[in-house]
């Protein structure tokens, strides 16, 4: 696990070839005008698309991005796919979640340790959208006129 003030964009590279999960719980730039520019905020920078899709990621499968806007599109791009999500994929990862707009971080913490919990412990995530799907039936029930908060986690994968 990297946290806090370990996690810089070099130990986060150097981790991610041996991580087959990851979760990313941090802030994320995203530019409509321009979603290649989009990145993770780490602790001493931002960790970018284009460096993270170049990735080759061989025992990568699951990729939780608990960081705003990390699937959503740009405006002027809407027809593309450009955006942290996709670069995850495009690294080797087979499932990824992302938020299509930001996240409330109370709400967001909620959801992702209901995920986990949820998650059966097996090495494969197979059961990410199942899990991901039960989560946000559990949040719209729960707040059912406040679909800002239940609604932007999406699964993206197999």
């Amino acid at each position: 696990m990297i946290s806090d003030d370990q996690a810089t964009v070099n130990r986060v590279l150097a981790a991610l070839p041996e991580a087959s999960w990851a979760h990313f719980a941090c802030h994320a730039g995203t530019d409509p005008r321009t979603p290649s520019e989009g990145c993770l905020h780490l602790h001493d920078g931002p960790l970018p698309i284009a460096r993270i899709s170049r990735l080759e990621l061989h025992a990568a499968e699951l990729a939780y991005l608990s960081a705003c806007a990390t699937g959503q599109v740009g405006w002027r791009h809407a027809n593309e796919s450009i955006h942290l999500a996709s670069a995850f994929q495009l690294a080797g990862f087979r499932h990824v979640i992302a938020s299509l707009w930001p996240l409330d971080d109370r709400t967001a913490a909620t959801a992702a340790e209901r995920f986990y919990a949820l998650m059966p412990a097996t090495s494969t995530a197979a059961h990410a959208p199942y899990a991901l799907h039960a989560v946000t039936c559990e949040l719209r029930a729960a707040l059912p006129d406040r679909p800002h908060l239940w609604a932007p986690l999406v699964h993206s994968g197999p």
